[in-house]
């Protein structure tokens, strides 16, 4: 930490440098400053401090953090009787997801990986304090930067957008999510196949059609193994994935789950890559590519 201003220009160039390397986008000289001047020097000192620039950016994450949720998770649904906004899979409050990627911890990691704390300027109150070790002063510090990028970019929402995607990875913290909180028990892999058999059953969409090809067809890998693959279909939404596995269960029951999440539009629980058509279970691992003992 600094008790003196201006920044020297060998530690704002290591700043601009590192906040070009992370959001693609240059800072101004002066709003750089102001981000990283804390109250307590502008109280005995004199000047602005990071104050309203905080709270500029808290605010805008949270706009963005929000947008981006509700863009992942919402829909209008429209029948003959009434039109409404409502959830692809199931409605939820999404307080607590977005309480978990906009938290002071998540935002302070973010800084401790950038290294930029020790060139805050503070007064003496806040050197005998140590702030530099809070978590609190540090996210405090992370929204002052996005506040001074919005200052900057006159509020324009879609490099705001583009700045905040590029420091937070939001698709990432869903599908950590979904893995533990979200997902209802019949989204499970395991319980897939009877789950998209109901679905049909109530007209939720017509009944998957499964097309399954075994080691007779497709041979064994590399350890001996047999190798099977089952596509699963759903005509009606124009879905259709195939899994290639060491077992005709797990081929088919994958199979279903990929298409489950399709339907719903959900993140599936072994990474964000939803729309691709093929992928392989092997070793516990569901991936889009190929593993090695799946080549010939």
């Amino acid at each position: 930490m600094k008790t003196q201003k201006p920044l020297k220009l060998c530690e704002l160039k290591a700043i601009r440098r590192t906040l070009f390397e992370r959001t693609g986008c240059q800072l101004e000289d002066y709003l750089i400053e102001q981000a990283f001047t804390r109250s307590s020097y502008a109280r005995r000192y004199g000047g602005g401090s990071n104050e309203n620039l905080e709270y500029i950016g808290d605010t805008i994450l949270g706009y963005h953090i929000v947008r981006q949720l509700y863009d992942h998770y919402g829909t209008v649904h429209s029948d003959e009787e009434e039109c409404i906004y409502t959830f692809r899979a199931h409605e939820k409050d999404f307080t607590a997801l977005k309480g978990r990627i906009v938290s002071n911890r998540t935002l302070a990691a973010i800084i401790d990986d950038w290294d930029v704390c020790r060139y805050l300027i503070v007064g003496q109150s806040d050197i005998d304090n140590e702030v530099d070790k809070q978590v609190k002063i540090k996210a405090d510090l992370l929204e002052a930067i996005i506040g001074a990028y919005a200052v900057q970019t006159k509020w324009d929402s879609g490099v705001m957008e583009r700045i905040i995607s590029a420091i937070l990875p939001v698709e990432q913290f869903i599908v950590e999510y979904e893995k533990t909180q979200y997902r209802p028990p019949q989204f499970d892999p395991d319980n897939a196949v009877n789950t998209l058999k109901e679905l049909a059953e109530h007209e939720k969409c017509s009944f998957p059609v499964y097309k399954i090809s075994g080691p007779e067809m497709l041979g064994h890998d590399r350890s001996g193994r047999p190798k099977w693959s089952c596509s699963c279909m759903v005509r009606e939404k124009g879905i259709s994935k195939e899994v290639f596995a060491n077992s005709k269960k797990e081929a088919k029951k994958y199979a279903s789950y990929l298409v489950l999440c399709d339907l719903y539009e959900l993140p599936n629980q072994y990474g964000p890559c939803k729309k691709l058509p093929v992928w392989y279970w092997d070793n516990g691992e569901l991936t889009p590519d190929e593993p090695e003992t799946f080549k010939i």
